[in-house]
């Protein structure tokens, strides 16, 4: 069978259900029914919310912390420094004796 056959198969029309038109009709004309509470989306957003904001608060909190370490690591090589320099120092005095 080739594409074009198969398609035409496929697409053919096929007539309704016995009493397909009357459940639609009964379906349409079926009262209302009561919309669903709302309170459950409250109460996901609310959560979601409180996700988000704990999310970005303990980021914040990590971020301050990796900036306070930062500070104190370059300050440990600043004071290594001066005691290599001052070592240093010690070490030519010495030799020039």
């Amino acid at each position: 069978m080739s594409l074009e056959n198969e398609l035409r198969q496929a697409l053919r029309r096929v007539p309704a259900p016995e009493g397909f038109a009357e459940r639609v009709l009964a379906r349409v004309n079926e009262p209302r029914r009561e919309p669903r509470p709302v309170w459950w989306r409250a109460v996901a957003a609310t959560l979601l919310l409180g996700a988000i904001l704990g999310g970005w608060g303990a980021h914040e909190m990590r971020r301050r912390e990796g900036e306070r370490a930062r500070e104190q690591v370059l300050l440990a090589l600043r004071i290594a420094g001066t005691q290599v320099a001052r070592a240093q120092a010690e070490a030519r005095q010495h030799m020039a004796r």
